[in-house]
């Protein structure tokens, strides 16, 4: 269970792994949290309830992440957790941790949109895996 960011040529990417569709959708949230501000500077202060639905699990996941801008710009918040409370192909529930954004604290990336290039969720070796780009 992981992720890291990866470079890309205008973009940011987050790779993110899990034993589970649950493990690997938490990750790559917390993968996006990351890029937006380090969640080492981030209290769990508040939580945030959500879900998010999609045609399968690649438009489930991209819609979560995309959800999570949108609270974070909607909301004023940073993130420094996540946790998925259920999860099928089409529905993913979660809750977030995190407060309102300190321009004193929080040095804020600006994500614009998790996009669908290249996503794909692939099973190997006991692990899921997706790449997701990040438009920044």
């Amino acid at each position: 269970m992981g992720y890291r960011i990866v470079d890309t040529t205008a973009d940011v990417g987050v790779e993110a792994w899990g034993k589970s569709l649950k493990e690997l959708f938490e990750e790559a949230a917390r993968g996006l949290i990351s890029c937006i501000c380090p969640e080492d500077r981030v209290e769990p202060k508040k939580s945030v309830d959500f879900s998010s639905s999609g045609a399968d699990p690649e438009d489930t996941l991209i819609s979560m992440l995309n959800d999570i801008i949108y609270l974070h710009e909607t909301r004023k918040m940073v993130f420094c957790d996540v946790k998925v409370k259920d999860i099928s192909p089409q529905r993913v529930d979660f809750t977030l941790k995190g407060e309102a954004i300190d321009p004193k604290r929080h040095d804020i990336l600006g994500v614009k949109a998790a996009t669908y290039h290249n996503v794909r969720i692939e099973r190997k070796n006991g692990l899921y895996r997706v790449r997701v780009i990040l438009d920044v």
